[in-house]
């Protein structure tokens, strides 16, 4: 049994990762070979550059995104033709990527992206395809982006997705509540305490843990000084990822509380298990990873639609609150501290349910 999980690396890092999650699931299954395939590693140097120049360019302009976001939110049918011809386009210049799936004949394709989806339903509108098409969503709200009438199935990370789905014209019987598919990490009998001792920290002291993604987009420096002038004895790890800037200011920084500052990390699991409390983004991934360890989290300032969408959907299932500035975002961390809320709606075996629906559908 053969299942291929697409995406392309067009756009962030969270959708590769929900798809490595996947693969290492199916492949503890005997018989089955799965594979990750970012659509773009086989695409000419042009294709690339081009898909590269076109989402900068997106950038430049962040109201017609935002509103093109909110169309789909909608089901706006004109944003949705235009979608779909924008992928149509992608797919009609992506042929290696195509000859690739053709060459492996997966019995099955999943799709962790929503571009990876629609450029697979084009495909299999114009029959060059025969595997069923399945679709993880990787966002904790489903937006038209993602439906399709060639995708047989949907996994979603929460129950009001069904709904959003639905809305979208998505039968709920084709949709299943998996989560979203994460790399779960070795157990081990290691006690918080000695994880934060291993880790440098102090190791029966309240931690924050701020995170900005692998980019560092967070303003650190800021977070640090609004949480010194709050009295609740903590430690702080601010993670940079690959924002040196920021590292090098806040290794200048003096804080009334301990600071401990790290760049680009590879065990950001252990990090936010040393956490009482994340400060994050609203990326799908990071906040499904919270999500799964328990960790109360302030997602702060989120501004786009979709991380505002993100943010207010983990509200609802009670993983997450919200900071609309440094100050609010400093209390909400403050509060949650002080009066420890444990948080809900976490799915660590997101991946391995994914995995056992795909399998259990093959074999019969």
């Amino acid at each position: 049994m053969k299942v291929m999980v697409i995406h392309t690396s067009a756009t962030g890092a969270g959708h590769r990762m929900a798809a490595k999650a996947l693969v290492e699931a199916l492949e503890e299954y005997p018989g089955v070979e799965a594979e990750s395939f970012d659509t773009l590693s086989v695409s000419s140097p042009k294709v690339r550059e081009s898909q590269q120049s076109a989402i900068a360019s997106m950038g430049k302009v962040p109201g017609l995104a935002e509103w093109a976001y909110r169309a789909a939110v909608r089901g706006n049918p004109l944003v949705g033709a235009a979608q779909v011809a924008l992928m149509a386009v992608k797919a009609h210049f992506s042929p290696e990527a195509l000859a690739h799936i053709q060459e492996v004949q997966p019995d099955l394709i999943v799709s962790t992206q929503a571009e990876a989806s629609q450029m697979l339903a084009h495909w299999k509108r114009a029959d060059k395809l025969e595997a069923p098409v399945w679709s993880v969503l990787t966002d904790h709200v489903a937006d038209g982006r993602w439906v399709s009438s060639q995708v047989e199935r949907y996994f979603v990370a929460n129950p009001q997705m069904v709904d959003d789905l639905e809305r979208l014209g998505v039968d709920p019987e084709q949709v299943q509540v998996s989560g979203i598919p994460i790399h779960t990490p070795p157990t081990t009998k290691e006690t918080t305490g000695q994880l934060r001792e291993r880790l440098g920290l102090q190791p029966d002291m309240a931690t924050v843990v701020i995170t900005g993604g692998g980019l560092g987009g967070q303003p650190f420096e800021l977070l640090v000084e609004e949480m010194g002038k709050l009295p609740y004895p903590k430690q702080i790890v601010c993670i940079t990822g690959t924002n040196s800037g920021a590292q090098e200011a806040l290794n200048k920084m003096s804080s009334p509380h301990s600071l401990h500052v790290e760049g680009k990390v590879s065990n950001m699991h252990e990090w936010m298990r040393a956490a009482d409390v994340v400060v994050t983004k609203a990326g799908g991934l990071s906040t499904s990873e919270i999500q799964a360890l328990g960790k109360p989290m302030v997602i702060h300032r989120p501004v786009s639609g979709l991380a505002v969408n993100n943010s207010q959907r983990l509200v609802e299932v009670g993983s997450a609150r919200i900071g609309v500035d440094v100050t609010d975002t400093a209390a909400q961390t403050e509060a949650l501290l002080s009066s420890p809320q444990p948080a809900t709606g976490g799915r660590p075996q997101a991946a391995q349910d994914v995995a056992q629906a795909i399998v259990g559908y093959l074999r019969a």
